[in-house]
Parts: structure tokens; sequence; C-alpha cells
């Protein structure tokens, strides 16, 4: 829904009021999560949704295309330093282990972000080689668009810095060509602090904080727990028999020219410490390792470079990483996929009923219904009401914080015929459990309501579903006269007010 938010926004162009257009769109399709993260990957989809329409495949193959772009850009670095070989199954290797191809199939940020700092560290390279402006100019230029993907690649920038003081080309990091670099990349991380600041304070503080620990989702930061955790993480997704050979490039001593073998450790030295002092949840660990999997690739595909004058010896590591790389391959086509589907056959039948109020919608994937119906809807004529947004405050996870709106059944038939609601469609069994979301569904069985759908819900791989959805229509419904939704957003001090037309 980012994409189509954004290609949507250049369609209207609101320059007068961009903020309030945000906010009302956000009140009639509530299914944009932008106050938590940030533009870069959405314009990209937006591009392909021009180009192609808004479709569950085209954000897929946006994805897709920063995966090939991070695939080709690595190879070109790590042939340049070690050869097409080592390059090439250095490439191959990363690509192929499951957990990459677990986020590279879902419509994630990890995959463009891992992509973009690749892209990042090749023209920080080209730079260090030739210091013009204009090179300056390329490497901020990306630094600052990896940065707009998602916020986590500013945890990496200082192992370019590192890598910039370590190389004997260090001189370039002070001559004024780099200027126009720093200054792109300062009002970057600017941009992304002000953004986590005004939209994003509560769930930066659960993520970076202590928040988790004091709920024991995380553990304090000078345990050893805290500190094994993700190599624990790296165990299960890089694999044992990937990492002992990562291990043995990390520990072959130099004994080539390998001028660009200092980024790497100082990639995973920066990786490593960064997400454990910072990123200390167990449960997205695994996630995280994905940001240190290039650079272990390399490690891993390094001693073809180092044994050149071995054959034999080459050969047989060169057997080995292919006998693991075809394992993982296996691995990953035999993946589980994870989807869920049912929730396009709802958008559907809800836009065949013509309904003239908004729809209430109470479940886990309010998302995926609602990028169905914005598709579905030329016109942009209907209205979500979300249960998480208007029956309680949820901001992403209850963890970080839950503000009820509701104490009665009696309340939630109030704010039903408040907003004209006609059709009321629900998952269940309801797996955000939420008290709210069990006394809606419990007012559904009353006679002013009737059960006019029952769709199935079919999922796979590790995604969490419902068995069905359930579309009620309320018997007393009448169009409100008062046209204003008020969506309370507590977590950012503030609340929406969006004035629909009166037709819908």
């Amino acid at each position: 829904m980012g994409g189509v938010f954004i290609l949507d926004f250049i369609r209207d162009l609101p320059l007068s009021d961009p903020l309030g257009y945000a906010m009302r769109y956000f009140a009639q399709y509530p299914a944009l999560a932008l106050n938590w993260y940030l533009p870069g990957f959405y314009a990209a989809e937006a591009a392909l949704f021009g180009l192609f329409g808004a479709s569950e495949a085209a954000a897929h193959w946006t994805v897709i295309a920063f995966c090939a772009l991070g695939a080709s850009v690595w190879f070109a670095w790590t042939r340049e330093g070690w050869g097409p070989l080592p390059a090439l199954v250095a490439t191959a290797s990363f690509l192929a282990v499951p957990e990459w191809n677990f986020w590279a199939r879902s419509v994630m940020l990890e995959a463009p972000a891992i992509a973009m700092f690749v892209l990042s560290v090749w023209c920080f390279e080209r730079y260090l080689d030739r210091p013009t402006f204009t090179r300056a100019l390329v490497a901020g230029l990306v630094i600052a668009l990896a940065l707009s993907i998602k916020q986590t690649v500013a945890l990496l920038l200082p192992a370019l810095f590192v890598y910039g003081l370590w190389t004997p080309r260090r001189s370039a990091l002070l001559r004024v060509q780099a200027l126009p670099a720093y200054l792109l990349v300062i009002v970057a991380l600017a941009v992304v602090a002000l953004h986590a600041i005004k939209f994003g304070s509560l769930g930066l503080a659960a993520t970076v904080g202590d928040n988790r620990v004091d709920v024991g989702q995380s553990a304090g930061r000078l345990s050893l727990e805290r500190w094994m955790m993700y190599p624990h993480a790296l165990v299960k997704t890089w694999g044992w028999p990937l990492l002992v050979l990562s291990a043995v490039g990390i520990t072959w001593p130099s004994r080539k020219s390998e001028a660009r073998l200092p980024l790497l450790y100082a990639w995973l030295g920066c990786w490593y410490l960064a997400m454990t002092l910072l990123l200390g949840s167990a449960g997205n660990a695994p996630r995280y390792t994905l940001y240190a999997f290039p650079a272990l690739a390399m490690f891993a595909a390094r001693p073809l470079f180092l044994l050149q004058d071995r054959p034999a010896l080459r050969n047989a590591m060169l057997a080995a990483l292919l006998i693991v790389l075809g394992f993982n391959v296996w691995r990953s086509l035999n993946q589980a996929v994870p989807y869920v589907n049912g929730y396009r056959e709802a958008a559907e039948f809800i836009q065949q009923s013509e309904t003239q109020g908004p729809v209430l919608f109470a479940g886990k994937h309010d998302g995926n219904f609602i990028f169905h119906l914005r598709r579905l809807d030329d016109r942009r004529n209907d209205v979500v009401l979300r249960a998480d947004k208007v029956l309680v405050s949820l901001a992403v996870h209850k963890y970080f914080g839950m503000e009820s709106h509701v104490s009665s059944l009696d309340d939630i038939q109030s704010l039903i015929d408040r907003y004209g609601v006609e059709f009321i469609a629900v998952e269940q069994p309801d797996i955000v459990r939420v008290k709210e979301f069990g006394m809606l569904h419990e007012l559904l069985q009353r006679p002013e309501f009737e059960r006019v759908a029952v769709l199935p819900v079919t999922s796979g791989g590790r995604a969490e579903a419902p068995d069905r959805i359930e579309i009620y229509r309320y018997r007393n419904y009448k169009p409100s006269l008062d046209t204003t939704i008020v969506i309370p957003l507590p977590h950012m001090g503030t609340e929406i007010r969006f004035e629909r037309d009166a037709r819908r």
C-alpha cells in the first residue's frame, strides 16, 4: 500500500498540504506504515505499479529487482578484489541460503536495504579509487537512497568509514571533493532521525531501547546470552557448513594483495556490535543475520583466491563450496513459500455490494484486504475502518502499547451507527487475540446482524492466518449524517479527522 499511496500522491500532487493528504489517505485506506518505514522502497514499487498496474506480482518483482541489483554489484566489487571464480561462488552462496530466499520472496525491506548498501560499497570504492566531485556526489546520493529504504543501513555505515581510514587511500576522505557526499549523508541521517522522533519514537524506543528487556523479550546488553544471540542465529540461518567455511576464510592470513579485505572485517565487526547492542530481540535475530550474508559469503569463497598456487587443495575447497551451494539451492527450492489467500475475494464481495458506508474490518491481515479493495476502487470512494484503530489503538505490536476505545457491546454498536457502517468483515478465529475483537464478534451474533458470506482463507509457509473471513451486514444500517471519521493515534500524540464523501 505504500507504493499505491506514492503513485496516487504523484497523480494528485497535493503540494499545498502533503501531510494532510497523507493523513486523509490513511483514514480512507488505513494500511500505510510510512510513519514506521521510510519511503525509498515504496517509491521504486510505485514505479513498477505505474508501469504494470498495482498487483501483488509487481510488488514481489520490485523486491526481485533489488536482489538482482545487489547480486550484480556484489559480483562486480568482489571480482575486482578476488577474481571471477571466488566472486561468482560468493554471490551464489548468499543468494542460495533459504533464509535469504524466505525474505526475498516477501514484500519486506531487508533484501532491498542490503542491495542498496552493497551498491553504496561499490560507489564508495569508486570514489576512493578516483576522488572527484561527481563520484562523491554519486556515492553520497546512493548512500542517502539506501538510508531512505530502511534505517538499519545506518548501523552499517561506520564500516565504510573504518574501511576508508584503513586503506592507503584514506586521504580521499579529507579532500574537498568529498564534501557533497558528506552533506548528502548528513542530510539523509537527519531526515531518518527526524522521521524516527516524529513518527516512530514509540517503536524506536521499543526496538533499540530497553522495553524488550523489561518484558522479557530480550536479554540484557551485558549478558552472555545477548552476545551469543547472533552467533546462535547464524548457525540456524547461515548453516554450520557455510559458517565453518566462512570461519576458515576469516582466520586465514593474507599472503596476497587483498586491498578490499579490510572492508569485510569492518562490515562483520560493525554488524555484530550494532545488532547485538541495539537490536537484541531473539525473535528478529534470524532476519538481521541477512545483513552479514554478503561478507560471510566472500570470506567462505576467499580460500579459492588464496590457494591459486595449490590447485589440489583449491579444488577440494571448491568442491566443498559447491556441495554446500547445491544443498542450499535444493533447500530453497523446497522451502514452503509464505502466502495468505482469501482477501481478494473478500474485497470483491464488498465491492460488488456497492455499499454506501464505510467497511469495518477486524483482523491481522487488514492490509491484504485494503490493498485489494483499493485496487478495485478506481474512483477511490471506499472507506475502511480498522478495528485496531477505532475499537482500540494498536501500534504494530501489542507490547508497543494498546489503548481501548470501547468498553461494552453497546459502545461498539454505537460506533457502527455513528459511522454508518453496513458491512463488517472479521477474521475467525481471532489471531490478534484482542478482547475488543472478541466483543465485536459477539455483537455480530445479535439479530440486528446478518452473516452474508463466509470466505475460506488459505495459507502456507510460516504465514500466520485465520481459517476464514466472515462478512456481516447490519440490518439497521442507515447512512450517517455526520461524515467525519476520527482515528485516534495516541502513540503519536495526535488523531486523524477525515471528511468522507456523504454519498459513501
